[in-house]
């Protein structure tokens, strides 16, 4: 996935999401037995809200981190796919959670999101850690090496 791919998809998730948000309050607003009687289901379904939404804001900074610091191109393909699938997780697994639950606790969908919580700890590691001229992960192509060979493109004339 490629720096463009990255910033459309968070785009994308911050839609979905803000999407959902609105969902919600059109459903409180209704009066809405599906949320307005569930405190469970209101309470995850904001959770979900909430947490994609900052997620895919947040996949925007990391975009925008690892062309400051040249992130080689086979790290950052790796830390994109994994924050794109954490905010998605985190976001959905919550929302899924509270959509269909128990008595008491929310459904068995909430075990996503610390699966996503994972994945963006894994992440924001790399891009703390992997520095311009480190060799790329295990499995990668020997010619993605190169960080920055586009730096600043993006960001620059997107």
């Amino acid at each position: 996935m490629h720096e463009r791919a990255h910033l459309r998809a968070s785009a994308a998730l911050l839609a979905l999401f803000l999407a959902g948000g609105l969902w919600i309050e059109a459903a409180l607003g209704l009066r809405a037995p599906f949320v307005a009687d569930d405190e469970i289901r209101r309470s995850f379904l904001r959770l979900g809200h909430a947490h994609g939404g900052l997620l895919a804001l947040a996949n925007v900074a990391v975009a925008y981190i690892m062309v400051r610091l040249r992130t080689p191109e086979a790290w950052a393909r790796l830390v994109r796919v994994a924050c794109l699938a954490g905010a998605a997780l985190v976001g959905g697994g919550f929302a899924a959670g509270g959509a269909v639950h128990g008595p008491t606790d929310p459904g068995p969908a909430i075990l996503l999101v610390p699966a996503g919580a994972m994945l963006w700890l894994a992440a924001l590691a790399v891009v703390c850690l992997v520095r311009p001229g480190d060799l790329p992960p295990p499995g990668a192509k020997q010619g993605s090496q190169e960080g920055g060979e586009r730096a600043g493109e993006v960001l620059d004339h997107a």
